[in-house]
C-alpha cells in the first residue's frame, strides 16, 4: 500500500499572495524584497482581475519604469492569460475572458510612466493645449536639442548689459561656461520645479564692498593675537603675517570688485589652515585659541566669497528661469516635446482648474484599475497622476496635495523595494515609498 501524497508545500507569505490576487476592491501596497515574485503577483492580479470581471484589460494601466520591465511584463501576462485560457479546469467564461484579453493586449497601457504619460495626452490634446500630432524625442534628440538651444541662450545671457557684471564676476570666480551649461541642463530636466522654487525676478548682487569691512576687521584682529608670540620664527606667526598681506592686498583693491573676489579664491589666498607653531611660543598656552581665531577668519572669507557667488547664481538663474520656460512653451506648442515634458504637461492637464474635472472623470472611466511596479523608483509625478485618476471623487480630486486626495478603494495598486531604489537622479524619492 503506498503511502499518501504529502501536502504541497506553501511559502510563509502565501496568505499575502493570496491577498494581492484576491482583494481587488481594495488598495494594496505591497513591500517585498528581490526575487520574492513581485512581477509574478502584479501578473496574477492583473489576471484575477480580468478572469473575475472585474477589469477588462483595456481598462487596466500597469506602469513599470524601463522599456525593458514594461516589454517583460507584458509577455508575462500574455503568458499568464494564454495559460489561464487554455487551462482544461478553466470555466468558459473565464477563458473567453482571457480570450478577449489577449485581443485587447497589443493596445493596452502596460509600459512605462513616460508612455502612460503620452496616452494621456494623445487622448486629450485639446485641454492639453497640443497640436494633434505629438512627436517624443529620445535622448539623443533631446541632448541634441539642447546643444542647440543653450549655444542661442549662452549667446542672449551674455548679450544682456544687466548680467554683464553678474556674469564677470562668476568668470573671475573661475566658474567656467561648462558650469553654467550644467546650471541650464538641471533647470532644464526639471523645469516644472524651476516654475516654483526659481524666482522670475532676482536683485543684482550688492557691492562686494558692502561685505568687505566686517570681513576684514576679524581677519585684521590676528594682529592683535601676533602680539602674543614669543618667537618671530614661530611658523603660526609667519602664517599670521601672510593673512595680514593679503588682507592689505584686499583693502588695497578698493573697488575693484573683479579684483577682490579673485582675491578672495583659493588660489590667491591664504589656507587658514592654523596648523602649525609650537606652544611654547605663545604666551600663556594661547595656541589653542590663536588656531581658532585663524580658522574662524578663514570661514569668514569663505562665507564672504560663497554670498557672492550665491547672489550671482540667483541674479543668473532668474534669467535662465525665463529662457527654460520659453523653450518648454515652444516645445509644447510644436508638440515636440521630451519625456520630462510629457510628464509635466500630463500632470498639467489633470490638475487644471478648468478642464480638469472632466479629464480625470474620462481617465477614471479609462483606466479603472492602475498597477504600479518598481514604485520605489518613481518619480513624484507619477504618484500624483496615479492618486487623482483614482481618486473617489474626481471632480475634486485636483484640489490641494496628492497625500490628500483620497482614493477610491480597489483603483491603485503599488509594490516595490525600497532597498532596490537606484534611479535617485531621476527625481525618484525614497521618502515618497
Amino acid at each position: 500500500m503506498s503511502e499518501p501524497a504529502a501536502p504541497a508545500a506553501t511559502v510563509p507569505d502565501q496568505p499575502a499572495r493570496d491577498r494581492i490576487r484576491d482583494d481587488l476592491d481594495q488598495t494594496l501596497f505591497v513591500e517585498a524584497g528581490a526575487g520574492s515574485g513581485k512581477t509574478t503577483a502584479l501578473v496574477d492580479r492583473v489576471v484575477a482581475l480580468v478572469t473575475s470581471g472585474t477589469a477588462e484589460l483595456a481598462r487596466i494601466a500597469a506602469i513599470t519604469f524601463t522599456e525593458k520591465a514594461g516589454a517583460e511584463l507584458r509577455d508575462r501576462i500574455r503568458q499568464a492569460l494564454q495559460t489561464t485560457a487554455d487551462r482544461a479546469d478553466t470555466p468558459p467564461e473565464q477563458a473567453a475572458r482571457c480570450q478577449a484579453a489577449l485581443d485587447q493586449l497589443d493596445g493596452a497601457a502596460i509600459g512605462t510612466l513616460h508612455a502612460f504619460a503620452q496616452r494621456i495626452l494623445s487622448e486629450h490634446p485639446v485641454e492639453a493645449a497640443l497640436p494633434p500630432r505629438l512627436e517624443v524625442l529620445d535622448e539623443v534628440s533631446s541632448g541634441i536639442e539642447f546643444d542647440r538651444r543653450w549655444a542661442r541662450t549662452l549667446d542672449r545671457l551674455l548679450e544682456d548689459p544687466t548680467l554683464e557684471r553678474t556674469i564677470l564676476l562668476l568668470a573671475t570666480a573661475s566658474v567656467k561656461p561648462a558650469g553654467l551649461r550644467a546650471l541650464a541642463r538641471a533647470f532644464d530636466a526639471s523645469w516644472d520645479l524651476v516654475v516654483d522654487r526659481v524666482p522670475p525676478d532676482a536683485p543684482e548682487p550688492p557691492a562686494l564692498t558692502e561685505a568687505l569691512p566686517g570681513m576684514l576687521h576679524e581677519v585684521e584682529r590676528l594682529r592683535e593675537w601676533g602680539q602674543r608670540c614669543l618667537s618671530s620664527a614661530d611658523k603660526l606667526m609667519a602664517e599670521i603675517g601672510d593673512i595680514l598681506v593679503w588682507a592689505q592686498q584686499v583693502r588695497d583693491a578698493g573697488d575693484d570688485e573683479l579684483e577682490v573676489i579673485e582675491l578672495l579664491s583659493e588660489g590667491r589666498r591664504p589656507k587658514f589652515k592654523g596648523s602649525h607653531g609650537q606652544k611654547s611660543a605663545w604666551a600663556d598656552d594661547c595656541k589653542p585659541e590663536v588656531q581658532d581665531a585663524i580658522r574662524g577668519a578663514g570661514r569668514l572669507v569663505e562665507e564672504t566669497r560663497l554670498n557672492v557667488l550665491q547672489a550671482c547664481a540667483r541674479h543668473l538663474g532668474s534669467a535662465m528661469r525665463a529662457h527654460t520656460l520659453e523653450a518648454a512653451e515652444e516645445r509644447r506648442a510644436s508638440g515636440r516635446l521630451e519625456f520630462h515634458d510629457l510628464l509635466v504637461l500630463a500632470r498639467q492637464v489633470i490638475r487644471h482648474p478648468e478642464h480638469g474635472p472632466a479629464v480625470r472623470r474620462s481617465l477614471q472611466d479609462r483606466y479603472q484599475r492602475l498597477l504600479l511596479d518598481e514604485f520605489q523608483d518613481t518619480d513624484p509625478i507619477q504618484i500624483d497622476l496615479a492618486v487623482r485618476i483614482a481618486a473617489l471623487d474626481p471632480d475634486t480630486a485636483g484640489d490641494g496635495e496628492w497625500p490628500d486626495v483620497e482614493v477610491a478603494p480597489g483603483r491603485l495598486f503599488m509594490v516595490g523595494d525600497p532597498k532596490q531604489s537606484i534611479y535617485r537622479f531621476r527625481r525618484a524619492d525614497i521618502a515618497v515609498f
